[in-house]
């Protein structure tokens, strides 16, 4: 199985560009291996779909890239903080699925580069003329056996 995790707030502006990505796979792209979640923010109940998959791509919100930006990097268990009920990275989920179940699938972050964390659903221009740029991304890294490098 393949996983796609979106993160996000949706009523912050930008902040929900990983749950506006994962709906737009769910909507756009099914197939009986891919899994797409969205959610709010990371928890430990994630673990155990990230143990069952082969691979994993987190989408979230960036607040240190360019606007709109769009970038990926693998993910390492070697730099995972300590699993926190407060603050869950996904370093921190892969490193629990190791130690848990043995579990070490491929994994990648996409992040883009957000501007406006205010109130409000709506995306600032250049996050949303990114939206489909993350997708065509997750898409590519999605195909079998592609890493990011």
């Amino acid at each position: 199985m393949r996983l796609v995790i979106g993160i996000g707030n949706t009523l912050r502006g930008d902040d929900g560009i990983g749950v506006r990505v994962a709906q737009r796979l769910a909507a756009q792209h099914s197939a009986p291996d891919l899994e797409v979640i969205a959610c709010h923010q990371l928890t430990p109940e994630l673990i155990a779909p990230i143990s069952q998959a082969e691979q994993v791509i987190f989408v979230d919100a960036s607040a240190t890239q360019p606007a709109g930006s769009v970038q990926a990097q693998p993910l390492h268990l070697q730099s995972a903080p300590p699993l926190s009920a407060h603050h869950v990275t996904p370093a921190a989920l892969l490193m629990a699925a190791d130690l848990l179940y043995g579990a070490q699938p491929r994994s990648a972050l996409i992040s883009v580069g957000a501007q406006d964390f205010s109130f409000g659903e709506r995306l600032s221009p250049p996050v949303a003329e990114a939206l489909p740029r993350a997708v065509a991304l997750v898409l590519s890294l999605l195909e079998p056996q592609r890493e990011v490098t």
